[in-house]
């Protein structure tokens, strides 16, 4: 090999290997930084009560979803107290079985803002006032003309965060009627609509019948 093409060779090597220890050393400081910041938040969320303490049984699912902002002494949870149950599904941890997002509707039982401790939904001061609003919200939607289970589900779980055509058959399935049937807003049919649609939300039969009736009477 010719001497003068071989130092040349060794040196574009050379060039090479510095842009990747360069671009490696770039990576870990990056990443570096990125832990560190994960660590201070995580030590901010500690310190505002967002993570539960050390060899705590309690599950911290809601860390990016809640915040620190305090309950009236009049909220009333899905067990009868006056606790945040952070364990349970959001939609039953809000009084909000079908997860509403957070609008300025003046819905009956809704909690401020600045007593809301989730960062995007509705929260109520009790069970049966989030039940009405999702009966409320339905019959509305039926009432506009979205009045088969695709045309609902689609307004109510759209494609960009659900898997709407799984959540549509479900809810198919569970009024036993097809794809095209014309739903009336009933009372039964509002009903069997909130229990399909609360269970897909929550993963469990967080409404019983005795709720939906009460819920309904405040209509």
């Amino acid at each position: 090999m010719n001497g003068a093409y071989r130092s040349n060779t060794i040196h574009t090597m050379d060039k090479k290997q510095k842009k990747i220890l360069f671009i490696s050393g770039g990576l870990l400081t990056t990443g570096a930084i990125a832990t560190a910041l994960l660590l201070i938040r995580r030590r901010n969320k500690s310190q505002h009560g967002l993570l539960p303490p050390s060899g705590s049984s309690i599950k911290p699912s809601n860390i990016l979803t809640t915040n620190n902002k305090v309950l009236p002494d009049t909220f009333r949870n899905w067990k009868g107290g006056t606790t945040y149950l952070s364990n349970m599904p959001r939609g039953i941890r809000n009084n909000n079985p079908g997860n509403l997002i957070y609008t300025n509707i003046k819905w009956n039982g809704k909690l401020p803002k600045a007593q809301n401790k989730d960062r995007r939904f509705e929260m109520f001061i009790a069970p049966e006032y989030g039940v009405r609003a999702m009966i409320k919200d339905l019959k509305n939607d039926i009432n506009k003309g979205k009045n088969t289970v695709p045309a609902l589900i689609s307004e109510y779980a759209p494609k960009h965060e659900n898997n709407t055509s799984a959540y549509i058959n479900t809810v198919c399935r569970d009024l036993k009627v097809s794809k095209t049937a014309k739903l009336l807003p009933s009372q039964n049919t509002l009903r069997l609509l909130v229990l399909s649609i609360s269970r897909v939300e929550n993963g469990g039969n967080y409404v019983s019948n005795e709720l939906f009736n009460k819920a309904y009477s405040m209509i």
